[in-house]
This record gives C-alpha cells, sequence and structure tokens, in this order.
C-alpha cells in the first residue's frame, strides 16, 4: 500500500519533520521510518541523545492520526501530553542509522490516548515508551473544557519545558549541560 508523504499530511516541517516515511497503519497502530542526518536538529558531533525517541514517537502518532483524518477540514492538530516508562538501550543514536517506530494504541478516553511505542534499528530495540497525546486542537479542547474559565491553557509551555534549554529540570536532546564533557587528546 503506498502512503501519502508525510509533509503533506503532518504540520510539521523540516528541519523539525523527523521522520522519512509512513511504510504502515492500521486502525491503532503505525510504523514509520526515519534516518539520523547530519545537520538535523539536536545532531551533534555525529550523534544525538537517544531522548530523541520521544519526538519519534510523538511524530509517528501524529502520522497515524493525520493518516486517518486526511481529507478532513484543515491540518491535523495534536499535543504530547507526557511520557512513561521510557527505557532507553542506548544512550545515543548515530547518523546514518536507519530507525522504524512502532506505536500501538494501549487505550484512549475521547480526545486522549496512550501509545505503546518502539523505536528500532533493525532487529535492536533502541528505546521503548509509552506516550499519551491530545488528538485535536488544543485550543478547542481548552474552549469546550469546563475548567476554560479558570485559566488552563493548554496550548501554552510552561516554563523550564523546553527540551533544548539545558536546565536541570528540562534536560538537552544532544546530552550537553553547559559543562564540558570533552575527552583529554590522547
Amino acid at each position: 500500500m503506498a502512503f501519502p508523504p508525510l509533509d503533506e499530511i503532518l504540520p510539521h516541517r523540516p528541519p523539525m519533520l523527523l521522520l522519512d516515511a509512513l511504510t504502515a497503519a492500521e486502525a491503532e497502530s503505525v510504523t514509520c521510518r526515519a534516518m539520523v542526518r547530519a545537520g538535523a536538529p539536536f545532531v551533534a558531533g555525529g550523534r544525538v541523545s537517544a531522548l530523541i525517541a520521544l519526538e519519534y514517537f510523538a511524530q509517528a502518532v501524529a502520522a497515524l492520526f493525520a493518516y486517518k483524518s486526511r481529507g478532513g477540514p484543515g491540518p491535523f492538530r495534536g499535543l504530547l501530553l507526557g511520557a512513561r516508562d521510557l527505557e532507553l538501550a542506548v544512550s545515543h543514536l548515530r547518523v546514518g542509522d536507519v530507525l522504524d517506530v512502532h506505536c500501538r494504541e494501549q487505550w484512549a478516553s475521547g480526545p486522549v490516548a496512550q501509545f505503546q511505542c518502539i523505536l528500532s534499528r533493525g532487529d535492536e530495540r533502541l528505546a521503548t515508551g509509552a506516550v499519551t497525546v491530545l488528538r485535536g486542537d488544543p485550543a478547542e479542547f481548552a474552549a469546550a473544557s469546563p475548567a476554560a474559565g479558570a485559566g488552563s491553557d493548554l496550548s501554552s509551555g510552561t516554563p523550564g519545558s523546553d527540551l533544548s534549554s539545558g536546565t536541570s529540570s528540562s534536560p538537552r536532546l544532544d546530552g550537553r549541560d553547559g559543562r564540558d564533557h570533552s575527552e583529554p587528546a590522547p
């Protein structure tokens, strides 16, 4: 089965569109392919922290929702709410790694769903974990919510939530924490 290019169904655009292709989609599962490329976001020194698996997982789930809702009004919108039980078998991925991202829905309740995800390189599991997502436009959901008048805004980030900031409350995806971790010269 031929699937549409991801840039036709997702709102992500390079360089933040990290997935290359949708390779399988069923009612409750999706598989996407990605290659780690030099010059991609968060890649430094020929590698990227395996924490990038969370973004691969979120984009794969978004690809499933967008694929299932194609032809609908406007682009698909959603929001990554959280992750749990993340296990990283490696600390970094390397430039040139060809990766498969597989996510299967575990449960859904209204606009919220949780997916169990696996990031692999060939037969090697690199990362596993569950992501919880909001399907639909966060602003519309917040407006329709009983708490909408109470100042809740699901579309705004919280201080310290930027994964690239390097603060202690939010680790950097490139593995740098502001300290010099260079290895001594031989």
